[in-house]
């Protein structure tokens, strides 16, 4: 069912592609929350501050169809850069994760990178998976006596991304005069990111001070890295979550994303969390960039070539 859901989304991507004419090259920016300085604080519980929950609007539709547009869908992407430049909070965190040391080690981009002061990354590169590893080798999609369940639940999932995409407004022009307020770049934007998905987890609970995410999300980064394709990534789907207990967007900054520049991998995995119907994590590997209309009609001329 899943399979026909991304079916369902690529029908709506095509014909949007085929009329964008834009070269997104160029470094993709990761997010730290926007905060000034990172905070050195790594425990699991990532207790929620109050705060006023940000609006969302979802693409399809005309702009004059669209309603409120302060209901916006928020970009999942393209986030600004916070220096990483907290040594005390590098230290935090590696002291705290020292059983993860031979997964970190083993993923670290080189090693010279800045983790290289708190880990040691000359030991052997090929980790082991078994019982006694806090790492899992986790199948592609759910397996086992939940899979039904779990499968339901990713259909659920992508039902709302589906959703999402097809109510982003789209401007009555192709182009908009700026740039930034163009519908069309976002929805395909968002759009390719849940197509370059081709790994799907469900956690049905947090485990212990979460610490089922935290083994999910960096059991899932080792695969992705450790099989080096680009355009590759993972949704990790939390079945049951706690708002009141838990900062999801925290959790994800101080656990995940603020790591993977310690270890040089800041822009290659490109780390967000949100909700579509359940709170999810996504992971992509080398994000490539929208390939412009000439490199796709030279795509097609070399096909048709190929024929010949």
């Amino acid at each position: 069912m899943y399979l026909i859901k991304s079916a369902a989304i690529i029908t709506l991507l095509l014909p949007q592609a085929s009329s964008f004419v834009q070269n997104t090259n160029g470094q993709k920016k990761l997010f730290l929350n926007g905060k000034d300085k990172i905070q050195p604080s790594f425990h699991l519980n990532a207790k929620k501050p109050k705060k006023a929950i940000p609006s969302s609007r979802g693409f399809g539709k005309p702009t004059s169809e669209a309603g409120n547009t302060s209901n916006r869908m928020e970009k999942t992407y393209d986030f600004p850069v916070t220096p990483i430049d907290d040594k005390a909070a590098m230290q935090d965190f590696f002291s705290v994760y020292t059983d993860w040391h031979p997964l970190f080690a083993s993923i670290a981009s080189h090693d010279d990178v800045p983790a290289s002061s708190h880990i040691d990354l000359t030991s052997e590169s090929t980790i082991v998976f078994g019982d006694g590893t806090p790492w899992s080798k986790l199948p592609q999609v759910p397996s086992g006596a939940k899979k039904d369940d779990q499968m339901q639940v990713i259909s659920h999932v992508l039902d709302n991304f589906q959703t999402a995409l097809t109510d982003i407004p789209v401007s009555e022009e192709l182009f908009s005069k700026d740039p930034e307020d163009n519908n069309d770049t976002q929805f395909l934007e968002e759009g390719r990111r849940l197509l370059v998905l081709d790994r799907f987890q469900v956690i049905s609970g947090v485990g212990a001070n979460n610490h089922d995410i935290f083994s999910t999300c960096w059991s899932e980064i080792h695969h992705l890295v450790s099989e080096g394709d680009e355009d590759t990534g993972s949704l990790i789907i939390l079945e049951e979550f706690d708002h009141e207990e838990m900062d999801l967007n925290l959790f994800v900054d101080t656990n995940i994303r603020m790591p993977l520049h310690f270890l040089g991998l800041g822009d290659k995995v490109e780390v967000s969390s949100f909700e579509r119907g359940k709170n999810c994590i996504r992971l992509i590997h080398q994000l490539g960039a929208i390939r412009t209309l000439e490199q796709r009609d030279a795509d097609v001329d070399a096909l048709v070539e190929g024929f010949e």
